[in-house]
């Protein structure tokens, strides 16, 4: 099985990075390669929702189902994808540091071309888990940077 991960220190509050977690419709203003997220199911965001990422990858848009399989407030989710092409469980751990930011550990466990047996795992080992590594990296700044951009207010029609 592959493995990527990577933490970093978020410049804001736990509960700040928590939302923004959570917040699956703006999740692509973050994320590499990722086009759109919708969220499937009714229920109250938690343990059990199951919500789409389209992700371009090339040409090819690729469309990802996931289940949250735990959800323990400000602390730990998990995220699961039974993805024909790339199985994967998804870690976000926080830990509220002392100077009010965030560290923030996200962790990939994920089967490569489970067709191709061996070469796929081979594929995972030098391929991959460095890429996905420094994918996670990338999620990471521009999360930082997505959270200290300054809040622009909506626009607001003016009856005349």
């Amino acid at each position: 099985m592959g493995h990527a991960e990577a933490a970093t220190v978020i410049h804001a509050p736990v509960e700040v990075v928590w939302n923004c977690l959570n917040d699956i419709e703006h999740t692509r203003e973050w994320v590499v390669g990722l086009v759109d997220a919708e969220i499937v199911t009714s229920s109250p965001y938690g343990v059990g929702t199951i919500y789409k990422d389209y992700n371009r990858l090339g040409p090819m848009l690729q469309v990802t189902p996931w289940r949250i399989t735990v959800f323990e407030p400000l602390r730990c989710q998990v995220h699961e994808s039974e993805s024909a092409s790339l199985p994967s469980k998804m870690t976000l751990n926080l830990l509220p540091a002392p100077d009010g930011s965030t560290y923030l550990q996200m962790i990939v466990e994920y089967q490569f071309l489970l067709r191709l047996g061996l070469i796929g795992r081979v594929l995972e080992g030098l391929l991959m888990n460095r890429l996905l590594k420094q994918v996670l990296r990338q999620n990471q700044a521009n999360l930082n940077a997505y959270l200290r951009r300054p809040v622009k207010p909506k626009a607001v029609s003016i009856p005349t």
